[in-house]
């Protein structure tokens, strides 16, 4: 077996991996996963997801107050003013709204997109200290599951609510240039 291949099979056992622990509402189960759950406690999940496969150098985002893009990189500032990159910085790669007040935020990590919605006055948003509304994660993945749907159909399944739908999203990169997923 050579690099390449090892090297593929460890990004693909880690697709799997994320699917199996993180995508516990499905098309398979009508995605009631999270019917028994506040909406607190949605969120909540959301953003253990977010600290398991997206982590902050320092702190949690449990705890964080808000984002902002300084130099296209990811700050994350917690209520006591201090502030924290991701572990890794390189997984954010881009947003909507602008840079001291985005209203999504999109992260990457071995193939996979996760956009994190931010709306004070959304459902979910208006009961969250950084105002995360919505995390969704990038379900393209799904194809190893299930081999009938398009390639090119992106599918995205809410962390929060459960809910799934397909389209393709439109940002702008943390260098300025479109970013389509």
């Amino acid at each position: 077996m050579n690099i390449h291949t090892q090297q593929s099979n460890l990004i693909d056992h880690s697709i799997y991996n994320f699917i199996k622990q993180v995508m516990p509402m499905t098309h398979a189960n009508a995605n009631t996963a999270l019917e028994q759950h506040s909406d607190c406690e949605a969120t909540a999940y959301a953003k253990q997801v977010l600290d398991q496969h997206f982590p902050l150098s320092n702190g949690s985002h449990q705890d964080v107050c808000s984002y902002v893009i300084y130099y296209k990189q990811l700050l994350a500032f917690f209520a006591d003013g201090s502030q924290s990159g991701l572990a890794e910085p390189r997984q954010f790669v881009a947003l909507t709204g602008h840079k001291c007040e985005p209203t999504s935020l999109v992260l990457k990590n071995n193939g996979f997109h996760v956009e994190v919605s931010i709306n004070r006055r959304g459902e979910y948003g208006c009961n969250d200290l950084a105002g995360i509304d919505d995390v969704q994660v990038e379900a393209t993945l799904m194809t190893i599951v299930n081999s009938q749907q398009a390639p090119s159909q992106r599918s995205w399944t809410s962390l929060v609510s459960g809910q799934a739908g397909s389209c393709n999203k439109q940002f702008t990169s943390k260098d300025g240039t479109e970013y389509e997923v």
